[in-house]
């Protein structure tokens, strides 16, 4: 359906939501700093749900986060 409504010869289906991709930025990031950085700051406007995925990825690694006003 994805191919027929873009026109294009082959499509992606994609399951990865913008909660998980937010916890993969951060987790992207705190590899970058090779563990160095462990404070990720998260908008406190963000979806919830976001924040709780985000949380579950944080505490499995070790990240501290801080949820505030930007």
């Amino acid at each position: 359906m994805i191919a027929e409504l873009t026109g294009l010869p082959i499509s992606n289906a994609s399951l990865l939501d913008e909660a998980t991709a937010a916890a993969e930025a951060m987790q992207m990031s705190f590899n970058i700093h090779n563990g160095k950085r462990n404070k990720f700051f998260v908008s406190s406007h963000i979806f919830p749900q976001d924040i709780d995925v985000i949380r579950t990825r944080a505490d499995g690694i070790g990240i501290e986060l801080v949820i505030d006003e930007p």
